[in-house]
């Protein structure tokens, strides 16, 4: 093969327009150009909310924005995609308290809600509560992790309560929703699973419903998402991630057998879609009795939710009360929200 002909192989052509491709999606049997790729990722998004019910005129979606790569590909898209339907996307980014590490991400979080033209609520953990996520977890005598993840369910929870909003849009992608699942498989805890469709179901005044927006989007969908759409990320991994985790190993498993049965993945988000009724029923026979806390008056499975026995036990005082009104305060400072 000449020379010539090599540089004509090697440059792949778009499957719709002819442009030269970035992306080459195996199970799709087509290469795309930037604008035919992000297309595509749109069209999987804006199935999943058609899905939901969420592309409704008037509804409000709070987008859970980290910084990273796959909450700035989420908000992206779902802002293109609000765009055209008349819903309304407002951001949400939480200061963990990690040092240089959390300046950076709030400010990629910051600059990608910016080039997005979405509203940003920034809540530092550190000066609403007294303490960073990790002092915290030195003082409950347990893993960084499950208390990170503890607080950011409750907080996201909270603002999207006091918001009024009828989504929380978190930034998980297939990759991510197939190790959980399988993870939760390994150990036998299949009601869990009924937590892992494209939504979950909101609980009037005290939960509200989590939405996926890049359910059917690879991890490697979504990095590249975010570079051809130029959203401002950081590429770096928080501090303090564990090493490998289980759901590491899933994901490398997965990955080996994508490459030889191009479609599994998808194939299997899209049955899991499907099927997660089954699981829904088998939580419904676990579930317990839905209350609302005592001192914060949000969703709770005994008398006290587990974020205030947190900060009671670590902080001295509840504090879901304050998160209630530091949200209303910062949604008060963003004139936008003031008019709803």
């Amino acid at each position: 093969m000449s020379q010539s002909t090599e540089r004509q192989a090697a440059v792949r052509r778009c499957s719709i327009c002819g442009a030269p491709a970035v992306a080459r999606i195996p199970y799709a049997r087509l290469t795309l150009c930037p604008q035919h790729f992000m297309e595509f990722i749109e069209r999987k998004v804006e199935r999943v909310l058609r899905r939901v019910g969420a592309l409704r005129n008037g509804v409000r979606i709070l987008a859970a924005v980290s910084g990273g790569k796959d909450s700035a590909a989420m908000l992206t898209a779902l802002a293109r995609v609000a765009k055209r339907h008349g819903v309304e996307v407002i951001g949400l980014h939480l200061v963990l308290g990690f040092g240089p590490y959390s300046e950076r991400s709030r400010k990629a979080a910051e600059e990608a809600c910016k080039a997005n033209k979405v509203p940003c609520i920034m809540l530092d953990i550190d000066k609403t509560l007294g303490a960073p996520v990790h002092v915290i977890a030195r003082r409950a005598r347990r893993p960084v992790c499950s208390v990170c993840g503890l607080i950011k369910r409750y907080v996201i929870n909270a603002a999207a309560v006091e918001l009024g909003a009828d989504y929380v849009a978190m930034g998980h992608n297939a990759d991510d929703i197939i190790a959980y699942t399988v993870k939760m498989f390994l150990n036998q805890d299949l009601a869990a699973i009924a937590k892992f469709g494209p939504a979950t179901e909101s609980i009037d005044g005290i939960a509200v419903a989590r939405l996926r927006p890049l359910y059917e989007v690879t991890e490697k969908e979504s990095l590249l998402y975010a570079i051809v759409s130029s959203t401002p990320f950081l590429h770096e991994e928080c501090p303090f991630r564990p090493e490998v985790p289980i759901e590491e190993r899933v994901k490398e498993f997965m990955n080996k057998v994508e490459e030889e049965h191009p479609g599994m993945k998808i194939s299997y988000i899209r049955r899991l879609a499907l099927n997660i009724d089954v699981y829904k029923k088998l939580a419904e026979a676990k579930r317990w009795e839905i209350q609302r806390c005592k001192s914060c008056d949000l969703l709770s499975a005994g008398s006290e939710c587990s974020f205030c026995r947190l900060t009671r036990r670590t902080l001295g005082e509840p504090k879901g009360k304050h998160i209630r009104e530091t949200v209303r305060r910062l949604a008060a400072e963003i004139p936008r929200l003031s008019d709803g």
